[in-house]
């Protein structure tokens, strides 16, 4: 099954977010992403957060239609953001999508980037999308098509950094190390139909972006 976790990040372009939706089982709102839903008419499946940014009028509406609140203390040990995962995960989902979960606040941004991390750990497929970029994580082998105007980058986040093979790529490597703290896998290019990426020995976001 596929869930998507709505947060209360930046998500600029709604269309990108009504495509989304289209292929997904489950829909979980973190509080205040709730909001983003009610803009495009969809009601999600569970609203789960403390509800300090939600607002009234969207409140009104999830519980007109009775949608399940799962409420939370405002002092509590986990961001909005990571409830809606662990309730995914506890209901077995295997693939999550996250929109709304960067933006200005680079804490809660960075926070929500790790959270792939635990995803996995658990063998859950992970992905956050914006508008314009989408992060991946892997500890094994990822495979990427070609875009146009787009960048790769790879980047290691366990501090012994990670071995990296990459072809398809405008740069190539065959197993080289790439530092924790290293910028060596920013700003690639996949020149092939598909760019395949191979990670030993460390973990690697990998972003697709575009300017």
């Amino acid at each position: 099954m596929k869930g998507l976790i709505v947060s209360n990040g930046e998500i600029s372009d709604l269309n990108i977010l009504k495509s989304v939706i289209k292929d997904v089982d489950f829909i979980v709102c973190a509080d205040g992403g709730t909001n983003h839903i009610a803009a495009i008419n969809v009601m999600p499946d569970l609203v789960v957060g403390d509800l300090d940014s939600i607002s009234s009028n969207t409140l009104e509406k999830i519980e007109s239609n009775n949608i399940n609140i799962e409420r939370y203390n405002p002092k509590k040990d986990a961001t909005d953001t990571e409830l809606a995962t662990e309730y995914l995960i506890e209901k077995g989902f295997k693939e999550i999508i996250f929109m709304g979960v960067t933006g200005s606040r680079i804490d809660h941004t960075l926070g929500n980037i790790l959270i792939l991390d635990k995803l996995l750990k658990r063998g859950i497929k992970g992905v956050i999308i914006d508008e314009n970029n989408r992060v991946y994580i892997t500890d094994s082998e990822l495979c990427v098509s070609r875009e146009e105007g787009t960048f790769v980058s790879i980047i290691p986040i366990t501090s012994n950094g990670a071995k990296v093979t990459l072809t398809g790529f405008e740069y190539e490597t065959d197993r080289v190390e790439f530092g924790f703290s290293s910028t060596l896998g920013i700003s690639n290019r996949v020149v092939e139909e598909n760019g395949y990426i191979k990670v030993e020995n460390g973990t690697c976001l990998v972003i697709i972006s575009k300017d």
